[in-house]
C-alpha cells in the first residue's frame, strides 16, 4: 500500500511572489508546504530557503520555523487559550525573551495585520468568535513572529462570502506589505486577484506552473484538470475561435466585463452578434 506522496518535484518561489499551489485532493500540496518549514524531510532531494538547506545537519527547526509560517487548514482548530490575547502572544512568550510591552506591540501589530480590532478582541474567548475571526487570529498568532514567507494551506474553506473576501484582503495586504506568500488551494479562483503564478500539482508531480493565462491555456490544450480553468476565461477561448477580437490572456470576470459589454454593443447596433457557448461549455 506504499504510496510516494512526491516524486521528482522541482520548483522555485522567489522572495517577494505570492503563488497559487492548486490541484485536486490528494495531489500533494499539502505534503509539499510541509516540506518548506520542515515539518516533513524529504526522503530523497534538497530544499533550500532563504539560500539555506535546511535538510543539512544543523539547521535550527525553530528559527526555520520563525522564518516560514505555516497556517494549516481549519487554523481555528489550533485555537486552545483563555483569551485571545493568549493565543496570539503565545509562542513569545513560551520564548521568554522579549519584555512583555514588546509582545504587547508584536500582538498588536500582528492583529491590525489581519484586521482584529486589539481592544475589542484582546480580552475576548477565541471560540467565542466568528469562523472567520478564529480564522484571523489564528493568522495572527503566525505573523506575531514576523516571518518572512507565509504558507495558508486552504485559507478560504468553510468560509462564507464575507468571510472569505475579506481574509483574502488581508492576505493581499500582507504580500503588499512585501511578504512571501504561498497559498494552497482545490481551486484557483478565490486566488485570481492576488496571485502571481500557479503552480498545478497531479499525483504528486508538478504537471505545469506560469501565470495564470499560461497555466490555463496548458490544462485546456492538453485537456488536463480542467475544472481549475475559470468559466470566464473558457468563454473568452470560446468567442475567439468563433473569430472576435478577444484580448489573451482574460482570466477575471473584471477584466472581461468591458471587453464583452464592447461587444454585446456592437451587436445591438446590428452588427454580428455573439455567439454565446452553452451553459455546459462554460
Amino acid at each position: 500500500m506504499e504510496k510516494k506522496a512526491l516524486e521528482e518535484v522541482s520548483l522555485q518561489i522567489e522572495e517577494g511572489e505570492c503563488v497559487g499551489i492548486v490541484g485536486e485532493t490528494g495531489s500533494g500540496k499539502t505534503t509539499l508546504v510541509q516540506h518548506l518549514n520542515g515539518l516533513l524531510k524529504p526522503s530523497s532531494g534538497k530544499i533550500w530557503v532563504e539560500g539555506v538547506e535546511i535538510s543539512q545537519a544543523g539547521t535550527s527547526w525553530v528559527k526555520l520555523r520563525q522564518r516560514v509560517g505555516l497556517v494549516f487548514q481549519y487554523p481555528e482548530h489550533q485555537l486552545f487559550e483563555e483569551t485571545v490575547f493568549d493565543d496570539i502572544s503565545f509562542v513569545l512568550r513560551q520564548r521568554k525573551i522579549l519584555a512583555a510591552e514588546e509582545v504587547e506591540m508584536r500582538v498588536k501589530s500582528a492583529c491590525a495585520a489581519v484586521g482584529l480590532d486589539y481592544e475589542v478582541f484582546r480580552r475576548r474567548s477565541p471560540f467565542e468568535l466568528s469562523s472567520g475571526e478564529m480564522r484571523r487570529a489564528a493568522l495572527a498568532g503566525i505573523l506575531v513572529q514576523e516571518p518572512s514567507l507565509l504558507i495558508l494551506d486552504e485559507p478560504t474553506v468553510g468560509l462564507d462570502g464575507p468571510s472569505k473576501r475579506e481574509i483574502l484582503r488581508e492576505i493581499n495586504h500582507l504580500h503588499r506589505s512585501g511578504k512571501t506568500v504561498v497559498i494552497v488551494s482545490h481551486g484557483v479562483e478565490d486566488l485570481l486577484k492576488i496571485v502571481n503564478r500557479l503552480i498545478v500539482l497531479e499525483a504528486g508531480k508538478v504537471l505545469t506552473a506560469g501565470s495564470p493565462p499560461e497555466v490555463f491555456s496548458f490544462l485546456l490544450e492538453n485537456e488536463k484538470l480542467t475544472f481549475l480553468v475559470p468559466p470566464i476565461y473558457r468563454l473568452c477561448c470560446h468567442l475567439r475561435a468563433e473569430g472576435w477580437d478577444i484580448p489573451e490572456g482574460i482570466y477575471r470576470v473584471e477584466e472581461a466585463i468591458p471587453v464583452l459589454d464592447h461587444f454585446l454593443r456592437r451587436g445591438s447596433a446590428g452588427e454580428k452578434a455573439i455567439p454565446f457557448p452553452s451553459s455546459q461549455m462554460i
